[in-house]
């Protein structure tokens, strides 16, 4: 922003965030709100619909006043890292959100990727949304089917006309939206009719050591094991290659993956944070061939003093400049795909200069960010 540095917010806040099924992106985006945005002894109550709070460091889970008592029923509830079946009462969330006692805030944020934007606020009180894409489900359903499969998948697809239309109405009541991305700020503008801002989320880049020493020719791939991922194509491009390539993460597709997975390549399961980061400092570069709506581990890379090999769409385009932090691959093309791992592994990248960019993403700059945003925004409303 413009680099000053405005008060911490007074006025009475809630933030309401769709759901916590784990700490991960959108997770640690709320945590980073709770604990940078708001001034000593005035937190924030979070309301959401449904909360592992097992899995949630133990402040924020005690933050959270409401969920949803329909989400927490027996066998419908999360149990740990096992998903439970309360995604399937997505139609019934909008509704949730518009019945929150919100009467005593002055200031709601709205975290959203789903149904969070349907909060009502008293209409004195600011409303900020901060979007990390509009409803999938129910604007990019034919992308969504590709993630949700079997009866979930049949389902969003059967109520995508109706989601949309909830959606777009909800759209309307926020005072000012935030994007994670470029591309999630185009999508507020052709879907919603809203001009939205870029702030890009968080990322612990303070985990990582840029100095750690490299294993030349070694590349790492982290992401889920699902079809957008594009492990298999990853998995596929290395084979012959004088490279070896560590795979990390867990989904549906590692049966098949494991299957045929080429001498040069290994995969591995679900990893302690401090071993991850391990690998991410060794590694000599970073696969990212999906498209996504930001992309925290490509941050993570680059904090880790790592190139990015990226595929140029989505939020990839906020985080790699082209030659200077890793290499930009105009399609997920296995013959294009093989010839940027061997220019990516010839090219000399400075380490530290990567992780300078890196930190232009920290939790510090979010937060400073999102202040000057709010401050210039709403002069004196929150203070």
């Amino acid at each position: 922003m413009d680099g000053r540095h405005p008060a911490l917010i007074r006025a009475k806040s809630a933030i309401v965030h769709d759901w916590f099924q784990g700490f991960h992106g959108s997770e640690r985006v709320v945590e980073a709100m709770r604990t940078g945005l708001f001034a000593p002894g005035n937190p924030p109550d979070v309301f959401t619909f449904h909360a592992a709070r097992e899995l949630l460091p133990a402040e924020l889970a005690a933050s959270i006043v409401r969920e949803s008592r329909l989400a927490g029923l027996p066998g419908i509830r999360q149990r740990g890292h096992h998903p439970g079946r309360w995604r399937y009462l997505l139609p019934y969330m909008p509704s949730f959100f518009r019945r929150l006692p919100l009467d005593e805030y002055e200031l709601v944020v709205s975290s959203s990727h789903a149904c969070a934007v349907n909060v009502r606020p008293r209409t004195d009180a600011l409303h900020l949304c901060y979007c990390y894409t509009p409803m999938r489900y129910a604007w990019m359903p034919a992308v969504e089917r590709g993630r949700a499969r079997g009866l979930r998948g049949a389902a969003l697809s059967r109520t995508a006309k109706r989601l949309a239309r909830i959606d777009l109405e909800a759209s309307r009541r926020p005072d000012a939206y935030v994007a994670i991305s470029s591309a999630v700020q185009e999508r507020i503008q052709r879907f919603y009719g809203r001009d939205a801002t870029v702030i890009h989320p968080p990322v612990d880049v303070e985990d990582f050591d840029p100095s750690a020493e490299k294993e030349p020719g070694h590349f790492l791939w982290v992401h889920r094991l699902v079809e957008y991922k594009r492990p298999e194509l990853v998995a596929e491009a290395f084979r012959d290659l004088p490279y070896r390539l560590t795979m990390v993460g867990v989904g549906p597709l590692e049966v098949r993956l494991r299957r045929m997975l080429p001498a040069n390549v290994e995969l591995l399961g679900w990893l302690p944070r401090h071993e991850l980061a391990r690998l991410y400092e060794r590694a000599s570069g970073f696969v990212h061939v999906g498209e996504e709506d930001f992309g925290i581990s490509m941050v993570e890379a680059l904090a880790a003093g790592t190139p990015v090999l990226a595929l140029d769409r989505g939020g990839a385009r906020d985080i790699v400049r082209e030659g200077n932090d890793g290499i930009l691959l105009p399609e997920a093309e296995i013959d294009a795909l093989r010839a940027a791992v061997r220019e990516l592994a010839e090219r000399s990248w400075d380490p530290l200069a990567l992780a300078q960019r890196a930190r232009a993403f920290s939790g510090e700059t979010f937060c400073a960010n999102l202040l000057a945003f709010i401050d210039a925004s709403f002069p004196g409303r929150v203070g």
